[in-house]
């Protein structure tokens, strides 16, 4: 029985013409929003025919994904139940007693030992083949000369990273593609989001990545200090402004310094400049102290300082946030400029490369 299904579909495949599906031509990545792909692949059919089958069709292809376009198709086909995984052409590899053989003639079924040469018409027993996945079966009106195929894979994505230097003044952009599908593309062109020029072309291979950068350029990056004074820690926060880089919620930025690795962090895109927060400058170390002096029953004298050592070689621009104030205070007192903003006291401060500075400032507070 086994043998007489194979039979069958070889003599169906004289009426139709195949392609494999690894034969597409011209093919393209084409990145899109939140890690997605779409692959765009022509496909010139060798004998055109109104029927066309391609075979070993990737069983990671999404199937609501799958647009095909070429005049005159009518319908396709997406099959992948067993009996066209095992679709059959003349010239095709098969086994059988455990020997490779090659399907020479359809009537009489006759195939061929590859090692020998020795050749058996009608084999009585099973011929076994390789699993080709599924296929992909195109009707047409006419004859169907080519097709374009456009579809998206199952557990191919891409990522966005940006590497800011800051010792350098200089960023750098890769983008990673990750392959975890069954597909592997050879001389494929990549395309990035918003842009239509392809960016060059690569080999991907199956269950694999490739990192591809983008630009490397120098950049203007300001870089603000700030001191919390109800977080409570010895190290200020480096706040950081990238001008000319434009990047989505979802990319990550990893951040170097004259020491190497900092971290990886989340950007934020603020009138195309990259903004990050959150870095802990182990160079710059804060101290702060607080006394209490009472001024009879209802007021008393709170008496503020900061130790400020900058043991950096560049100077810094720090920004010290006062936000501890009681619900009722006045006389604000301090040698140092400083504005309110909101509740804050904010004390703006530069401060030459390894140098200290100190600053000290009162108020008075009301009790209740």
């Amino acid at each position: 029985m086994k043998k007489i299904m194979i039979y069958l579909l070889v003599a169906a495949s004289a009426y139709c013409s195949e392609i494999d599906f690894t034969k597409g031509v011209d093919g393209e990545l084409l990145l899109q929003p939140e890690g997605k792909i779409r692959i765009r692949e022509n496909f010139i059919i060798p004998e055109a025919e109104k029927e066309i089958v391609i075979t070993n069709f990737s069983r990671s292809v999404d199937r609501d994904s799958l647009i095909v376009e070429s005049e005159g198709i009518e319908e396709f086909i997406l099959d992948g139940d067993s009996k066209n995984s095992y679709y059959l052409s003349q010239g095709e590899e098969v086994s059988y007693r455990g020997e490779k053989y090659r399907l020479i003639s359809n009537e009489p079924l006759t195939i061929e030992n590859i090692k020998s040469g020795e050749l058996i018409i009608n084999p009585s027993e099973e011929i076994r083949v390789k699993d080709k996945g599924n296929s992909l079966i195109l009707h047409g009106n006419k004859e169907i000369s080519s097709a374009k195929i456009n579809y998206s894979l199952e557990g191919l994505t891409w990522s966005e990273e940006y590497q800011v230097y800051l010792n350098k003044n200089s960023v750098k952009k890769n983008i990673f593609i990750k392959n975890d599908s069954d597909r592997k593309f050879e001389n494929i062109s990549l395309i990035l989001p918003r842009g239509t020029e392809p960016l060059g072309k690569l080999n991907l291979k199956t269950f694999a990545g490739i990192n591809k950068n983008i630009f490397y350029k120098k950049a203007s990056i300001s870089k603000n200090y700030i001191y919390l004074e109800s977080k409570e820690k010895k190290n200020p926060e480096l706040s950081l402004a990238v001008a000319g880089v434009d990047i989505s919620s979802s990319d990550k930025v990893k951040v170097f310094d004259e020491k190497g690795y900092r971290g990886e962090f989340t950007g934020v895109n603020k009138n195309g400049e990259l903004q990050i927060k959150g870095l802990l400058d182990q160079d710059v170390n804060i101290v702060s102290s607080e006394v209490e002096k009472n001024l009879g029953t209802r007021l008393k004298q709170r008496k503020v300082s900061y130790s400020v050592k900058n043991y950096k070689k560049e100077y810094i621009i720090l920004k010290i946030f006062y936000d501890k104030f009681p619900e009722k205070w006045n006389e604000l007192r301090s040698e140092e400029s400083y504005e309110m903003k909101e509740r804050n006291a904010v004390f703006t401060l530069k401060i030459p490369g390894n140098s200290r500075k100190n600053i000290k400032f009162s108020f008075i507070e009301e009790k209740n």
